[in-house]
């Protein structure tokens, strides 16, 4: 029975079907193996940044819990020492003129102002106090070394007025005295501001001196910070001498460079050391 017999070319059509799935599947499951084989080795990567992610969602969390406690109080356990009274603070500050602090104050050290020479170009560009007692040395050669010298500071044309001598020691003119100057921790306050040209506060802060703006005179080569000078300055009998080393000037405002509205030339800047 002719009819009944299978056909030649359509069992080599079968078989070339069948040679064209398997190679389907062959290729697709190399694919399969090729990705998985992809997304093992990048698996450590994954998971280093899902770790990531983690900890910051943690950190992100933490730091909102902080906030919103820190907000509730005015006083921060996290960062800030305790001390006697069950307050926190311990902001430090220096006295400029004064050689103490205020009595609610702890006076840390108290000294005289010291700096580079008015006439110089170089040295430091900074005030500092220095201590006057219990000065300690380490490894020293005497005689004159690296030519780099701490000068002690004077007041220099202070003018007339502007200074009360009621701490001058019945001083009349602070001309040629040294400055003194107290380190100041105020145990109950976490921040010391001092703002040039106000002799008040701002709203919810504590003065702790006003005075006048000083510094080097602008024509001298050495340069120097402004520093808010207590505008009733201890003074020191015995001191007066006209040495010259660094200097403290009065300053003095210029108007058109500044504002001129609240800014009239060539008054006195006045300043304000308040704490929070």
């Amino acid at each position: 029975m002719e009819h009944m017999k299978r056909s030649p070319v359509c069992s080599g059509s079968t078989r070339g079907a069948l040679s064209s799935s398997v190679l389907v599947v062959l290729m697709v499951v190399s694919t399969v193996i090729v990705c998985q084989l992809r997304v093992n080795s990048l698996q450590p990567q994954l998971d280093n940044i899902e770790g990531l992610i983690r900890e910051n969602k943690l950190n992100y969390e933490a730091a909102r819990a902080r906030r919103a406690r820190r907000g509730a109080t005015d006083i921060i356990e996290d960062f800030s020492p305790p001390f006697e009274g069950g307050l926190q603070g311990g902001a430090m500050f220096t006295h400029w003129g004064r050689e103490a602090c205020a009595e609610d104050l702890e006076t840390v050290y108290a000294g005289k102002v010291a700096g580079s020479d008015h006439n110089k170009h170089g040295g430091g560009s900074n005030y500092i106090c220095v201590p006057t007692l219990n000065v300690t040395w380490d490894k020293f050669v005497d005689g004159a070394n690296s030519k780099n010298y701490l000068y002690g500071a004077e007041f220099e044309n202070p003018g007339t007025g502007f200074f009360s001598t009621q701490n001058a020691q019945d001083i009349e003119s602070i001309q040629d005295y040294d400055v003194p100057c107290a380190v100041c921790r105020v145990p109950t306050r976490r921040s010391v501001l001092t703002i040039p040209a106000w002799t008040r506060c701002p709203h919810g802060w504590t003065m702790q001196y006003r005075g006048y703006l000083m510094t080097g005179h602008e024509s001298h080569k050495g340069r120097n910070k402004f520093e808010c000078v207590d505008r009733a300055p201890d003074i020191f009998k015995g001191t007066y001498e006209n040495k010259n080393g660094a200097l403290f000037y009065l300053v003095e405002a210029v108007c058109g460079s500044l504002p001129c509205g609240p800014y009239i030339a060539n008054r006195q800047i006045t300043c304000a050391v308040c704490s929070k």
